[in-house]
């Protein structure tokens, strides 16, 4: 184990050792929290070298992520969404060590839920889901559109519209 100890810049108040924002009137800061005014904060971290991915005895599959489902093996069945075959979803834990990624479920949420950062590179396509929504999506969701998953993962997988 090893364990790094430096003394850098704050990263709250960029060394100033002050904070001033929104709750502060004008010409008025505050003593920063995270400092409490020196400018410098300790970073100090303790880490093992990477030697190789290590192996869990017990897993048989692997999926992206769950987006906030308790997902499992077998069949499965989702109020709303109906019935997902998890063994052939995902990946075997055999193929995820020999490199291969598993796709999303896509039964389980649309594209803007799973991947939010991939639908903002795609031109025009959290535009479309606003449309599709009747308004700016506050909460993805409870998006409008939600029972038109599949056309969403269509539009992803075409990369927008």
């Amino acid at each position: 184990m090893k364990h790094i100890r430096k003394l850098i810049e704050c990263p709250a108040c960029k060394g100033t050792g002050l904070y001033s924002d929104f709750a502060e009137g004008a010409g008025v800061a505050v003593i920063c929290s995270q400092c409490n005014g020196s400018g410098s904060y300790e970073y100090s971290y303790s880490y093992k070298d990477f030697t190789g991915i290590k192996k869990i005895n017990d897993i048989k599959r692997v999926y992206q992520k769950g987006t906030g489902y308790k997902i499992g093996l077998g069949k499965i069945i989702l109020s709303g969404v109906g019935e997902i075959d998890m063994d052939k979803e995902g990946v075997s834990y055999k193929e995820f060590l020999a490199g291969k990624r598993p796709s999303f479920i896509e039964k389980l949420e649309c594209p803007l839920r799973a991947d939010q950062p991939s639908c903002h590179k795609i031109p025009g396509f959290v535009d479309t889901c606003n449309h599709l929504n009747g308004t700016w999506i506050a909460d993805i969701s409870k998006c409008k559109n939600r029972h038109n998953m599949k056309e969403c993962w269509k539009r992803f997988h075409k990369g927008g519209e």
